[in-house]
């Protein structure tokens, strides 16, 4: 069917005629004329300029000296599933100005299109959209089945075309590292909390880079980080004004791994002193140290370890008492509450199974391992000389990594023997019935140490209960525990000085040591427990860029992720407008951003608050955990 510009004529060939109404196809676009519409499969329209003159792109002088004619094919969005061609009718014009520069210039349509360019400005604001949600390839497959052209090499070159906007003055940000691949290699998110909007992304997490775009953002005065020390040092140098606020989901994260260490460490004396009876003495077996050890990273680590092994020494001396009382493996293991297979081997070793240690991974000093041991051993024990003896012969490492090295030589080797087989028992004829806390777990027993007590149920208000009644020690860490988690709930910092004299008094080694790294970072924490700020908006980011990261397979540089990471926040006010969004599509795209928006301030209605912690999430790889 075809459509003219002079009225009620049609031209019918083998279809039913339709009325068409032409601005539904095109609105908004009152300097140009149409002057034919095809609608078959496709849609074509004809369109020409309803101006006579046009104005020169350099000079803007106005000309009506029309040099010749052409026309250029145009893709827009489509209409009622059909695609849409638009065949513009362009005019070349002499420039009447003697002294510019081109004599012969194009007319343009800056309502339209672009010059030099296939497609209109709403099917690229629509690509550009499509690219900003999904990334080339998802986006090229959706644009397929709604009939909007477009490749994945498109949809990546207009994502990348738009100029973000620069950050606003932030009062409030909050700061976070990701990682581009795990223990390698990492960037920094930076979020506006009183927006709850990314703002920038990083590509590292080093000192200098932090500290310097603080320096330039002299309006930062709260800053809300994770409790490490390299962010707390470069927000000090770069932003010396503002105040630091630690975070109180890792503030609970970390005093949750010090009660789960703690009962860990204490679940002989739980299991046996409901009965009152003595707890048994165990046959401790210390591992064969291996030839050259590696330093705990710090105490709390060297706490959590022991508090592993000793849960599970604990466990081991379980197993072997109810076999020798003559259950069988899936008793044992239902009684306890392992798997079955782990009591069938560790009945089979004989022997208490010590945890391997971790291979140890390759590093720049190895090759010079020997010769720094020839030297430490010919006397030569200061770690300035020797950094010095080696990049003379090639090392590249830093000198932390030789540091580490060094530390190993000063461990002593011991001669611990290896683990002792236990001697066979024989075996009661009746077994002992199931005890109290018998399948006792120090992980599942920390949430109920934490948590509020009005949150328990009434079986796991019993449970803790008989934990408090059988351990002195997890009694005096509920105490503590539930005093801090109370300092979290209602923000009152004031009263941590009272908290750490009380742990102090308690001679808790677990707690001590988590008081311990809370007074390093006094201010910061006293911040977090008084502050309502939260960086809970940054971690929902951070895990929004990883779902980019990776639906792009991780192929994507810095550049293309910021730009997908930033553009659906920053440019949400500049979408799509409404005189342009009359087809089918757009109108999904529009309700699809107000319904995104909505979202977006329920949200932003809960900044500033984050959910109690629990202790089966982990970061400690990431960050400087006390």
């Amino acid at each position: 069917m075809w459509y003219t510009k002079e009225p009620n004529k049609f031209f019918q060939q083998n279809i039913f005629l339709i009325q068409v109404e032409p601005m539904t196809i095109l609105p908004d676009l009152s300097d140009l004329v149409i002057e034919q519409v095809s609608i078959t499969n496709d849609v074509t329209v004809t369109v020409r300029a309803a101006s006579p003159t046009a104005s020169c792109p350099c000079c803007g002088t106005i000309s009506k000296r029309v040099q010749s004619r052409y026309t250029r094919t145009l893709r827009d969005l489509p209409a009622s599933g059909r695609p849409v061609e638009l065949i513009v009718c362009v005019r070349r014009f002499f420039c009447q100005q003697s002294a510019c520069v081109r004599k012969i210039f194009a007319e343009r349509f800056p309502s339209l299109t672009l010059p030099r360019v296939k497609f209109t400005l709403r099917l690229q604001e629509t690509l550009r959209e499509m690219g900003f949600a999904l990334g080339g390839e998802a986006g090229a497959r959706l644009g397929k089945h709604l009939s909007i052209p477009g490749s994945p090499e498109t949809i990546l070159r207009l994502v990348k075309q738009p100029q973000l906007p620069a950050a606003c003055s932030p009062r409030v940000v909050g700061i976070d590292d990701w990682s581009w691949k795990r223990r390698l290699r990492y960037g920094t998110l930076i979020c506006d909390l009183e927006s709850s909007k990314p703002i920038d992304v990083l590509p590292d997490r080093s000192g200098e880079t932090v500290s310097t775009w603080f320096e330039k953002h002299p309006t930062v005065e709260i800053v809300s980080r994770d409790r490490s020390s390299e962010y707390a040092a470069a927000i000090r140098k770069g932003a010396p004004q503002a105040l630091q606020v630690a975070d109180l989901w890792h503030i609970g994260k970390n005093v949750a791994d010090s009660i789960s260490t703690l009962l860990a460490r204490c679940r002989a004396e739980i299991r046996h002193g409901l009965h009152g009876q003595a707890t048994p003495e165990q046959e401790e077996t210390e591992p064969v140290p291996e030839e050259r050890r590696r330093p705990p990273r710090s105490r709390s680590v060297e706490l959590a370890r022991e508090g592993r092994r000793a849960q599970k020494l604990d466990r081991y001396t379980q197993v072997v008492e109810l076999h020798h009382q003559g259950l069988k493996a899936a008793e044992i293991a239902s009684r306890i509450g392992i798997g079955e297979r782990t009591v069938h081997r560790w009945l089979r070793n004989g022997s208490f199974p010590e945890a391997r240690r971790r291979r140890r991974r390759p590093s720049l000093i190895d090759p010079y391992e020997r010769y720094v041991l020839s030297r430490w051993q010919e006397g030569s024990r200061l770690g300035s000389q020797l950094y010095k003896e080696l990049t003379a012969q090639g090392y590249k490492g830093s000198p932390k990594a030789m540091y580490n090295d060094l530390v190993t030589l000063r461990i002593p080797q011991s001669d611990a023997p290896k683990s002792i087989p236990l001697k066979p028992r024989r075996r009661k004829s009746v077994p002992s019935p199931p005890a109290p806390l018998e399948n006792f777990s120090a992980q599942r027993a920390t949430w109920l140490v934490v948590c509020h007590p009005e949150k328990l149920d009434q079986m796991s208000r019993e449970e803790l209960m008989l934990i408090r009644q059988a351990s002195p020690s997890a009694e005096t860490a509920y105490g503590l525990a539930q005093a801090f988690m109370q300092m979290i709930r209602e923000h009152t910092g004031q009263q941590l000085d009272t908290w750490i004299s009380s742990v102090e008094a308690s001679r808790l080694p677990e707690l001590e040591s988590f008081a311990k790294g809370i007074q390093q970072d006094k201010a910061a924490v006293v911040a977090g427990l008084t502050l309502p700020w939260s960086n809970g908006p940054t971690e929902g980011h951070v895990n929004r860029l990883k779902l980019i990261k990776r639906s792009m397979y991780g192929r994507a540089k810095l550049p293309l992720l910021r730009a997908r990471v930033l553009a659906c926040w920053s440019r949400r006010s500049l979408l799509v407008q409404p005189s342009l969004l009359d087809s089918d599509v757009p109108h999904v795209a529009r309700r699809a951003g107000a319904s995104r928006s909505s979202r977006c301030g329920n949200r932003k209605s809960k900044c500033g608050r984050s959910k109690l912690p629990t202790t089966n999430r982990s970061k400690q790889e990431d960050e400087d955990v006390v």
